[in-house]
């Protein structure tokens, strides 16, 4: 297949997908993409930050002015910083105090999302609901990996707040219109990426993985959100794969939360027996011991961005 203008091939379709993409499908997503991107551009002051961040004589004085520059990105670096998520014994005062205690990798995660979250808060409708999504989605992944696994944790906070900005994008493009009424069937985790392919020639997900590479992120958050919906091609990769299957169990559990559902226990029990806890190996009980934790962590990342 050849495919169409500025679509990265990695983050296209796999072959074990059940519908091979066409050239039609790539050459309509690649028009669709310089649509959502011309919309929605990257923040200049994040854009900035993050480029401070990579010169090798940056100081941590140099970049807290930079932040400093823009209060709403200051403000949420400092919510975010002190939240559940990353917290230290004592709340940081300062924007300076914040990156000194969390690092530079830890900072520049967090730019990127109180940005992103920052072009969506507008959002209204199914769009809102979304963007929630997307933030307790990053709380939850990135609480299970640092028990479940840790050497996997470096950037999933931000995996999952960016999985489905693809949504996002769309919806403000008006590329498509999801059904809303249909949640529980059509727009679940694992079936709305099938609506897509079907009214697109692609998923959200894919468009996710082109715009975070035109945004110059690391190439594994690109692929970790571009192969959610692709879990056998991610588990071929020793790297990718325990990260795509951490993304999609919180991407599970924060719509089974979302629910309000009573049967949660037979949930968890499904989700025990999924291919993405059995890649894990996740042991048994482990949903069920944290899901107290996980709830309230979900609910305080509603009110983060």
């Amino acid at each position: 297949m050849k495919l169409g203008e500025s679509v990265i091939e990695e983050l296209w379709f796999a072959e074990d997908d059940d519908d091979e993409s066409s050239d039609q499908a790539a050459e309509s997503f690649a028009a669709s993409l310089g649509r959502t991107t011309g919309l929605k551009a990257f923040p200049q002051v994040a854009q900035k930050i993050i480029a401070l961040m990579q010169h090798p004589n940056c100081r941590t004085s140099d970049i807290s002015r930079a932040v400093e520059e823009d209060p709403a990105l200051a403000a949420g670096l400092l919510r975010v910083a002190n939240s559940a998520f990353f917290a230290h014994a004592k709340a940081a005062s300062s924007v300076q105090q914040a990156i000194v205690r969390l690092g530079l990798a830890q900072v520049k995660e967090i730019v990127y999302s109180v940005a992103t979250m920052g072009m969506f808060k507008d959002v209204g409708g199914y769009g809102k609901s979304v963007r929630d999504h997307c933030a307790a989605t990053g709380a939850l992944v990135q609480y299970i990996a640092r028990d479940v696994a840790p050497a996997h944790e470096d950037g999933l906070f931000l995996c999952g707040l960016l999985h489905d900005i693809g949504k996002l994008m769309l919806i403000n493009s008006g590329e498509i219109d999801y059904p809303a009424d249909k949640i529980e069937t059509v727009l679940a985790p694992d079936n709305v990426h099938i609506f897509e392919r079907e009214e697109l020639g692609y998923d959200h997900a894919v468009l996710a993985g082109h715009i975070i590479a035109a945004w110059n992120m690391e190439d594994k958050i690109s692929k970790v959100v571009a192969w959610h919906h692709q879990p056998s091609r991610a588990f071929k990769d020793e790297e990718i794969g325990p990260m795509v299957a951490l993304l999609r169990i919180a991407d599970k559990l924060d719509f089974e939360m979302s629910r309000e559902d009573e049967n949660f226990e037979v949930f968890l029990k499904n989700l025990e027996n999924s291919s993405d806890c059995q890649y894990l190996q996740l042991k048994e009980g482990w949903l069920m011991k944290h899901w107290e934790d996980l709830y309230k962590l979900r609910l305080e990342s509603l009110s983060m961005f």
